[in-house]
C-alpha cells in the first residue's frame, strides 16, 4: 500500500477516535459541558457522574470498541497493513480521544480507547490482568479507579514484553502509557488550582488523576465552585 493511502488510515484513525462522545451525550442529555463539571473529563467516568451509570457504561463501551478497536482491526484484517501502522494506528485514535480537535484539543484520558487498542491486538492475558487492578481492586473493593489506574499503566508495556509481544506492540503499549501519563498532567489545559503547590498538584494529577487528595471533593465540581481553597477557573 503506497505511503498517501497510510497517511490517509492515520489521520482517519486521528479523526474517528477523536469523536467527543460523553461530551455529546452530555449535552444532549444535561444540556451541560461535561468539561465543567465533576472531573472535566470528557469520558464514561465523568458521564457516569454527571448522566447515569447507563449511559456511561455505553459511552465507554463506544470509545474502547469502536474507537480503539475498530480501527486497528480494520487495518489487520481488511486492509492487511503491517503491524507498525497498526501500532500508530492504535495510538493516534488514543491521542485524538484525549485531544480532540472538535472541542478545542481537550477531550478524554485515554483509558478505555487503550483497553480498546489492547483488544484490537487480541492482547487477551493483558486485558485480564489489567481488569483485575482497575475493576476488581479499584472500583470494587478500593473505590479509587485513579490510583489502581496509574498501576495498570504502569504494567502495560511490562506485560506486554512478558508476554512476549512483537517490537510493534511493545512500542504502541509503551505510545499508550506515555499519552496517559501526559493526559494526566495537562488535564484539559486547566491551570494548577492556585490553592495547593505546583508540585501537590501534579503528583496527585500523576497517581490519582486530580487536583487535590480527596476524591469526594473533586468529583462534586461544578462552575465557580471553590476547591482546595481555589475558585474553580472553569465557569
Amino acid at each position: 500500500m503506497d505511503v498517501l493511502t497510510i497517511v490517509f488510515v492515520v489521520a482517519g484513525a486521528y479523526l474517528w477516535g477523536a469523536i467527543p462522545s460523553a461530551y455529546v451525550v452530555a449535552r444532549w442529555l444535561k444540556g451541560i459541558d461535561i468539561r465543567k463539571y465533576g472531573s472535566g473529563n470528557v469520558g464514561a467516568s465523568n458521564l457516569m457522574q454527571q448522566a447515569n451509570r447507563r449511559i456511561g457504561f455505553a459511552s465507554g463501551v463506544f470509545d474502547c470498541v469502536v474507537k480503539g478497536t475498530l480501527p486497528v482491526v480494520i487495518c489487520k484484517e481488511v486492509l492487511d497493513l503491517g503491524p507498525l501502522v497498526q501500532a500508530t494506528v492504535g495510538l493516534v485514535a488514543v491521542f485524538g480521544h484525549n485531544w480532540s480537535p472538535y472541542i478545542r484539543f481537550t477531550g478524554g484520558r485515554g483509558v478505555a480507547t487503550g483497553i480498546g487498542v489492547m483488544l484490537g491486538f487480541y492482547m487477551w492475558p493483558e486485558f485480564l490482568l489489567l481488569t483485575v487492578f482497575m475493576a476488581i481492586l479499584g472500583w470494587m473493593l478500593f473505590k479509587e479507579m485513579g490510583f489502581w489506574t496509574f498501576i495498570s499503566m504502569l504494567g502495560l508495556p511490562t506485560l506486554a514484553f512478558v508476554f512476549d509481544r512483537p517490537p510493534e506492540i511493545i512500542f504502541a503499549c509503551l505510545g499508550i502509557t506515555l499519552l496517559l501519563f501526559a493526559k494526566r498532567l495537562t488535564a484539559n489545559w486547566e491551570k494548577p488550582l492556585s490553592g495547593n503547590p505546583w508540585y501537590v498538584v501534579f503528583a496527585c494529577r500523576v497517581v490519582w488523576d486530580r487536583d487535590v487528595p480527596k476524591k469526594a471533593e473533586w468529583l462534586s465540581r461544578r462552575p465557580g465552585a471553590v476547591i482546595g481553597g481555589a475558585a474553580d477557573g472553569r465557569a
